[in-house]
């Protein structure tokens, strides 16, 4: 893990245009907050957005938390009036049963199986009874069809909706999902995107979800 907070402590001053600056970067911006919006995210309820990053995301939570303390200060300077918690996500410093909601995104993919497993008790013990988690994860089965095998830490870990449940059942129920880049969008000419946009969104909701570039899961607390 702290190969991750370090990674992201070293390129944060860069990040927000790096990573979604460009127009890849604000398709998967725009569909995500799509998604939120659809989801009521921060509506009447009290939200952790963990893993918050820069804070890009931070407009649909009450509060923040992340490890990396540059990222954190990105985040600060974009929502000065939003308490924000410098911490691990399995460590969260909170008291049990006080959050309705958190969110979570571009986190998981980073972490393995024991991690990830670890960190969802924990926010299992945080939400309030019915309370929902909201994350993203890239797709097993997209994966498994494509013979992407990750050579690093970055972005290595991906699931199928059956492991997911494997590692919820217990605790959650799987609400929802949601798909996001079926389509190569990131190889068509930019100046031809737009003509796609509505077409990948609504066939990445389809039954062919699964085999989009990422699921956005919407779990709910037993």
């Amino acid at each position: 893990m702290n190969q991750v907070i370090q990674y992201y402590d070293k390129i944060a001053a860069s990040y927000d245009v790096g990573r979604f600056g460009n127009s890849y970067g604000q398709f998967i911006d725009t569909q995500e907050r799509k998604v939120l919006n659809h989801l009521a995210v921060g509506q009447n309820e009290f939200v952790l957005d963990l893993a918050c990053g820069s804070g890009r995301l931070l407009a649909y939570a009450d509060m923040g938390l992340d490890a990396s303390t540059e990222m954190l200060k990105l985040a600060n300077e974009k929502f000065p009036g939003k308490p924000t918690l410098h911490a691990d996500a399995d460590a969260i410093p909170l008291s049990s049963a006080s959050l309705d909601a958190v969110i979570s995104f571009h986190f998981f993919m980073h972490l393995d199986r024991p991690r990830i497993e670890k960190i969802l008790c924990e926010i299992h013990r945080v939400l309030k009874g019915g309370g929902r988690f909201i994350f993203d994860i890239p797709s097993g089965r997209r994966r498994k069809l494509l013979g992407y095998s990750a050579n690093t830490w970055h972005g290595a870990y991906s699931a199928t909706l059956e492991e997911m449940n494997e590692m919820v059942h217990d605790k959650f129920i799987l609400k929802s999902t949601h798909g996001l880049l079926l389509l190569p969008l990131h190889r068509i000419p930019k100046r031809l995107r737009k003509f796609f946009l509505w077409l990948d969104y609504h066939s990445a909701n389809s039954f062919l979800k699964e085999y989009s570039s990422y699921l956005i899961i919407e779990l709910r607390k037993k």
